[in-house]
């Protein structure tokens, strides 16, 4: 599940990735980040949520190929 996890991440664009990786695995709040990154904290939570279903959908997607 790891290698899945991190080929999903790998498959997002570089802002995106970030904005993951600073809020789940840096435990940052959707404040700091858009502070951090110099946008409003709704520019990054659309950002998260969007990258969170492209994750799903890629993970979902290898994980069906490996069924057929």
């Amino acid at each position: 599940k790891n290698e899945l996890l991190a080929e999903a991440l790998n498959a997002l664009p570089e802002r995106k990735r970030k904005i993951i990786l600073l809020s789940y695995f840096l435990d940052m709040s959707d404040e700091e980040i858009g502070a951090m990154m110099n946008v409003v904290r709704s520019t990054i939570f659309r950002h998260r949520k969007n990258a969170l279903a492209r994750m799903k959908n890629f993970m979902e997607g290898k994980k069906n190929d490996k069924h057929k």
